[in-house]
């Protein structure tokens, strides 16, 4: 149950960006709900699980839209490797912290995918990359309230959490 439940979550956070956020998308800049989802996931896995977790995500994603297969791939394997270090090193209960978190982690991740299209060809300003970079890392911090309270205590006592083989 707990895998089909991060595939369906895997699934709307690739469906909810390009439907319904469309109408709530400030000027064009929607939240970039897979990296939410990476970042939550590698805040409740170990290392490795967490870096599969961003590769799986990101070709998935890279799949989705088509072009420049691996650019999504590195960066949500970056995103969740990030997120592990700081999430090792930060309290995870605290959701002010985990709220900034999210906001530092997407920044980065989304500079590291404007610097990709640069080097895929893409003409971008700075000013572009400037705006859709906080824009979006912004976003993402407002979703975190309304989102990660129920994430956390699904991995912690829900369906998401993880029982090992003799407990199933």
């Amino acid at each position: 149950m707990r895998y089909v439940l991060i595939a369906v979550m895997f699934s709307l956070s690739l469906i909810l960006p390009g439907t319904v956020f469309h109408f709530w998308s400030w000027s064009g800049i929607k939240p970039d709900f897979l990296m939410l989802l990476t970042i939550y996931i590698a805040m409740h896995h170990r290392l490795p699980a967490s870096v599969f977790w961003g590769l799986g995500a990101g070709l998935l994603e890279d799949l989705y839209l088509g072009r420049y297969i691996g650019m999504y791939t590195l960066t949500l394997a970056v995103v969740a490797f990030l997120s592990y270090w700081l999430a090792e090193r930060w309290y995870r209960e605290n959701y002010l912290l985990t709220t900034f978190m999210v906001f530092l982690v997407t920044a980065v991740g989304q500079i590291l995918v404007a610097f990709l299209s640069l080097g895929a060809g893409l003409q971008w300003a700075l000013g572009d990359i400037a705006r859709v970079v906080i824009g979006v890392s912004f976003y993402n911090a407002i979703m975190v309230p309304i989102t990660y309270p129920f994430i956390h205590q699904s991995f912690l006592r829900g369906w998401l959490r993880y029982r090992p083989r003799y407990e199933r």
